[in-house]
This record gives structure tokens, C-alpha cells and sequence, in this order.
């Protein structure tokens, strides 16, 4: 055997769990200053783990400068292998918790728009009723964003649209989706606006309104893109882009501006009389809405649990 290659046996026996909690938060904060100070250790004692990881591997997994610290290429790689370790161990400290105390935990979920004002409030609703203690954190983002962490362990579910094609799964291959019910786009707008009774509308007849897109980088400006191009129109001129929620909300309500949306989120508003679903003819599926997960990985009772109240959210959102 090379000298230089790691010996399994020998790691499992020296590698300890707080050397790779240092060297997570070390390379999360880019400082060691700022690591030993979140970990309440001393910066010699930060540093002194880092040497004896890099000793123990025999390549230099920082590079440091006045501006703080970086990963090298091997650091990186440790470093992302650190955190699906981590995040195991969380969830065995969570089945654990389950099993002594009844159902406890912490689940994490990344969240896109899709989902963030309807589904997964109900979900957590549900959830809530069954299992109070269980603690929810929501991380909002962009699914080139979460889904490569979901990989990794520092998320447990995703929940928001299921893109119709699979290239997302090029940056995330342990990842699966399951899809939990269609939803459909329409265009809304304040409940004043000049065109909320008319029928049979075309974004022809909306071109000359103040309209919020979705920012460039998200699968629904895609769509919109794409709805224009197929009437020949031109984006609008007077736009704003834009994915919050509450932003959007306040720019709606001046009764002259439009938007696209799917119609689980836009309802609930209708509802409340904020907004008005208008009359457009031609609009395409907004998407399949599901949650993304990892199988094969046990994700502890609180995980299993939410993914249940998922399903039966179902029901009050469709």
C-alpha cells in the first residue's frame, strides 16, 4: 500500500467529531478568530486542531492571509465530507432524543417561493399539533442554491416547484423529489385594476401595465420569458424584479401592476380581497409541487414526520 493514502482503520480511529465541528465552523466563517469565538475555545486552541488535522493528513487543508482564512482544494474536500458526518450525527442525537424523550428533533427545510406562503404553513401547522417541541428552520433560497446543500446533510427537505426537466440533478445526484400536487399560473393584480372584470384576456392587453417578473435567475422568469415570446411581445417596460413576497404584495396593491403567480399562493390573498386573479387565456402550468429529500439517508422521526404533514397539507392547499 502507498505510504501516502490514508488507511481506513487508522482514521476512524484517530479522526475525532470535535476536530471536524472546528474545521466546519473554521471554513464556514473563513476566520479562526471568529470559530473559536462561536465554539467559546481560544485561538491557539483552533489552530492547534487545524495543525494536528493537517499533520495527521499530510496536506495543508487552509491558506491563510490578513483577510482570514480559505480552504485549499483538499480542505474543501475534507470540509464537505465534514458536514455529512455532522449532519448524521445530528440526526442519530435526534432519534436518540426521540426515543428517550418522545418525538423531538429539529428539521431544516430550504424553501422556494413556490411553497413559502401556502404548503408549508400548513405543514408546519400540522406538525406543530403533533409534535410542539420539535424546533422548524426555514432557509429561503433558489434551488441552484439549496439543492447542493440538502446534498450534503445541512438541510434535511426542499420543499418548492419540481423543475420539468432533471438537470437539477446534475448538482445534486443523492437527491430525489416527490411530487405532491400540480399547480397552475395566472396573472394577478390589485382588485382595482382596470382590466379585473374584463374577460378573455392576453398579455397583449397587459403589455402597457407596471409588471413584477421574477428575478433572471429563477425557473418561473423562465416561464413568464417564454410567455411573452410566444404572444411576440417584448418584456414590459416598465418592470420590477422581484421574488419577495411581501414586496410584491405592497407594489400590487397599487391596482395598476401585474404579476405572475401560482394560483395556491395567489388564493389565499384573493380570499382576503388584497388581490385579483385575472382573466388570462393561454397561461402554462406553473409546475409540480413536491418536496426534495435524500433516500437511503435516515433522517430521524421529526423528519419523517414533517414529510407526513406534507402529504396531508396537500388537502388544505389544492
Amino acid at each position: 500500500m502507498d505510504p501516502l493514502l490514508l488507511n481506513r482503520s487508522a482514521l476512524a480511529r484517530k479522526l475525532r467529531f470535535s476536530q471536524l465541528l472546528v474545521l466546519e465552523m473554521v471554513l464556514q466563517s473563513r476566520s479562526i478568530l471568529r470559530a473559536a469565538q462561536t465554539l467559546n475555545l481560544t485561538q491557539p486552541a483552533v489552530s492547534k486542531v487545524i495543525l494536528e488535522l493537517e499533520a495527521w493528513f499530510g496536506e495543508p487543508l487552509l491558506v491563510r492571509s490578513n483577510r482570514g482564512v480559505a480552504p485549499t482544494e483538499f480542505g474543501e474536500l475534507i470540509g464537505r465530507r465534514a458536514k455529512t458526518l455532522l449532519a448524521e450525527l445530528r440526526t442519530m442525537t435526534d432519534e436518540l432524543n426521540a426515543y428517550k424523550s418522545g418525538v423531538l428533533g429539529h428539521v431544516i427545510v430550504g424553501t422556494l417561493i413556490a411553497a413559502s406562503s401556502s404548503l408549508l404553513p400548513h405543514a408546519i401547522a400540522l406538525l406543530k399539533a403533533q409534535a410542539p417541541h420539535v424546533v422548524v428552520t426555514l432557509r429561503v433560497g433558489q434551488m441552484d442554491q439549496l439543492l447542493p446543500i440538502l446534498a450534503t446533510g445541512d438541510l434535511d427537505l426542499v420543499v418548492g416547484r419540481i423543475p420539468d426537466d432533471k438537470t437539477w440533478r446534475a448538482s445534486a445526484q443523492e437527491v430525489a423529489a416527490e411530487t405532491l400536487y400540480r399547480d397552475e399560473l395566472c396573472v394577478v393584480s390589485g382588485c382595482r385594476h382596470a382590466m379585473a372584470k374584463k374577460k378573455n384576456l392576453t398579455l397583449f392587453d397587459l403589455a402597457s401595465y407596471p409588471w413584477i417578473l421574477p428575478t433572471v435567475d429563477s425557473s418561473l422568469r423562465k416561464t413568464a420569458d417564454r410567455l411573452f415570446e410566444r404572444e411576440d411581445l417584448p418584456l414590459p417596460e416598465n418592470l420590477v424584479e422581484s421574488m419577495s413576497i411581501l414586496t410584491n404584495l405592497t407594489l400590487l396593491a397599487d391596482s395598476q401592476t401585474c404579476a405572475f403567480m401560482p394560483r395556491t399562493i395567489a388564493m389565499p390573498f384573493v380570499d382576503s380581497g388584497m388581490l385579483c386573479v385575472l382573466a388570462v387565456k393561454g397561461l402554462d402550468a406553473f409546475g409540480d409541487i413536491g418536496f426534495f429529500h435524500r433516500p437511503g439517508h435516515n433522517q430521524g422521526p421529526a423528519v419523517e414526520l414533517f414529510k407526513a404533514c406534507l402529504r396531508e397539507a396537500v388537502r388544505k392547499v389544492v
